[in-house]
């Protein structure tokens, strides 16, 4: 053989063995990724859980000052806000009585009365129609 054959044949098992560590060596960061990944996964949602409760409970308790807030402003300022709109309804009444246009109320007792003058006016018309038509046919032209 010759001395190249040689040197080859000894740096094949070599080769071998270096391609094999390169192999196993990523094989290892392979699965250590894997484990730490996990961990840090798992991590991260711990993490993220602790995180929601704490803004769970900051959300309830501003909900809760608001709220008391709320109520407080509704009790102080809450009759004034009815006595303000029972000025401002009768000084709109008052305004509209002024200027001479009539309210609803009168208004309906108004259409009431049209509409009983209406039936009499009716009751009228059909006690005129036969004895206007007799006295029509005996008018001369």
């Amino acid at each position: 053989m010759s001395e190249k054959k040689k040197q080859e044949k000894k740096k094949q098992p070599e080769w071998n063995e270096k391609a094999k560590e390169i192999w196993l060596a990523g094989l290892g960061a392979l699965s250590a990724v894997e484990e730490e990944g996990s961990k840090l996964f798992r991590s991260l949602v711990d993490r993220g859980s602790e995180f929601e409760n704490k803004r769970k409970e900051q959300i309830d308790e501003l909900w809760e000052d608001i709220s008391e807030r709320y109520k407080t402003a509704e009790n102080r300022f809450g009759d004034k806000f009815d006595e303000v709109e029972e000025t401002v309804e009768s000084n709109v009444k008052s305004i509209v009585s002024r200027m001479g246009i009539p309210s609803r109320s009168e208004v309906e007792k108004l259409s009431k009365k049209v509409d009983a003058l209406n039936e009499k006016l009716e009751k009228l018309e059909k006690q005129q129609k036969p004895s206007g038509s007799a006295k029509g046919g005996k008018t001369k032209s």
